[in-house]
């Protein structure tokens, strides 16, 4: 998927930007811990409208997806790095890898999300 087929496909979407990040019959092969990565990464809310994310954001969050998939197809997985959220998600106290904070969990389309409220607006 190029830039502009994504930024479009975002920008008609009403539904929360993981939502859509995870559902398979827009774009094939996303889950749950690659969407929190690559929103986390993007410095996005899991739960903001997909169509009220500015052109900037979009563009953030694409570039976010092509490099989380990138070194996760490399490494045949999503990586548990301590320096990834997803790599943080699941410790006792897990704390923002960024700026330490704590992290937040929710469901969002049934599937337990994970977010930095510091990081991501």
């Amino acid at each position: 998927m190029d830039r502009p087929d994504f930024l479009e496909l975002l920008a008609g979407r009403r539904g929360a930007v993981k939502s859509v990040l995870m559902d398979q019959s827009l774009i094939a092969g996303l889950g749950n811990l690659l969407s929190d990565e690559i929103l986390w990464r993007a410095r996005v809310a899991p739960r903001r409208p997909a169509r009220d994310l500015d052109e900037s954001e979009a563009r953030h969050v694409f570039t976010a997806m092509r490099r989380v998939l990138a070194t996760a197809g490399r490494a045949g997985r999503v990586p548990p790095r301590r320096t990834w959220l997803t790599g943080r998600r699941d410790d006792a106290e897990p704390a923002c890898p960024r700026c330490g904070e704590r992290l937040r969990s929710r469901r969002v389309s049934g599937r337990r999300t994970v977010w930095c409220a510091n990081c991501q607006h």
